[in-house]
């Protein structure tokens, strides 16, 4: 019996040899040392071989009994634990969404390659896209991030810059297929309408609405417009929901004339995730428009998620993948993502 139980040991050793970044949980972790690892394994062992005292944590299948299948439930569990890249910036344990602009995607015949390759490593759940201009090139980011990814294109047929997603389906249920809203206002929105998500992380729904105002001087009314009539469509359709509003909102969140006063006169209600980064002189080198230079690309919650834990910051993709920013403009984008994780 003895043999056998060590044999199985070593096979699934073989089988994984990297046990580092094991996630801390009760279930399985016998010494209690926060991890669960090789040395529970040889623990579990022990325990059925000299008929120790029944240990709950190591029943892995609760069937009160310490046998071979709790042994193979355990490998299961170490050989089963992704490993995170190591330029990660989400996490198992957290929804991780990103904001980004990828301007006149694809503007070079490798950015699809390069997209799908930054995407992969940065471990994210859920991106929230702005000028995509080609719906085959992004459903090739899809494909090539794996089974698990799906696209979603505002308008499939259109050759502008349309607002879109990518959603890692691993660990995010789709509610509800994205659609636009605030139709009767598509010339404040620059023809761009925003763009819903409705979906749930770990028993929890999330309604994400992704959005492109209008760019440049002279068009503050238009972008305070566009904010006003997100106020009242999410006062009045989604006061309960755990909103997210997220995208390229170019204008910045500290200003004189304010497009985002319906949100800022309102902080019971709201609250901009990323407002620390306008705010803090020393965050400069986390602005997401770093060619103006500003930070303009803006995460905005609702109240529903203030008692949550979470975390909003720049994601510099540049440095993380490219020589420089100029290298990431050229092949890439102008804009860097913003990025939330929330805990639930």
């Amino acid at each position: 019996m003895k043999i056998i139980l060590y044999i199985i040991l070593i096979t699934f050793i073989n089988a994984s040899t990297d046990f580092n970044n094991i996630n801390t949980r009760t279930l399985g972790d016998i010494n209690g040392d926060g991890e669960i690892n090789v040395v529970d394994v040889v623990l579990l062992i022990n325990l059925i071989l000299d008929n120790e005292d029944y240990n709950s944590d190591a029943d892995l299948n609760n069937d009160q009994i310490l046998n071979v299948i709790d042994i193979v439930e355990l490998i299961n569990i170490i050989i089963s634990e992704p490993e995170l890249p190591e330029n990660a910036y989400g996490s198992p344990e957290t929804l991780d969404i990103l904001t980004w602009n990828i301007e006149h995607f694809p503007k070079h015949s490798n950015t699809v390659d390069t997209l799908s390759f930054i995407i992969s490593n940065l471990y994210v759940d859920i991106l929230a896209l702005q000028e995509i201009e080609d719906t085959q090139a992004l459903y090739e980011v899809a494909e090539q991030l794996g089974d698990n990814w799906t696209a979603y294109r505002s308008d499939t047929n259109s050759s502008w810059g349309e607002l879109s997603y990518l959603i890692n389906t691993d660990e995010v249920t789709i509610l509800q297929s994205p659609y636009t809203i605030l139709h009767q206002y598509e010339y404040d929105f620059a023809w761009r309408l925003p763009y819903v998500l409705k979906i749930s992380y770990n028993n929890t729904e999330y309604t994400l609405i992704n959005i492109h105002y209008k760019c440049c001087d002279g068009s503050e009314d238009r972008r305070l417009q566009s904010s006003i009539y997100l106020d009242q469509y999410i006062s009045n359709n989604l006061s309960n929901d755990r909103v997210v509003l997220l995208g390229d909102f170019n204008d910045l969140l500290i200003d004189n004339y304010n497009v985002f006063d319906p949100f800022l006169n309102e902080p019971d209600e709201y609250y901009f995730a990323d407002y620390y980064i306008a705010e803090d002189p020393s965050m400069i080198p986390y602005w997401s428009y770093p060619s103006w230079p500003s930070h303009i690309d803006h995460i905005l919650i609702t109240n529903e998620i203030f008692n949550t834990e979470y975390d909003a910051i720049t994601v510099r993709v540049d440095e993380i993948f490219f020589n420089s920013f100029n290298n990431y403009d050229n092949l890439m984008s102008d804009h860097r993502p913003v990025g939330i994780k929330i805990s639930n």
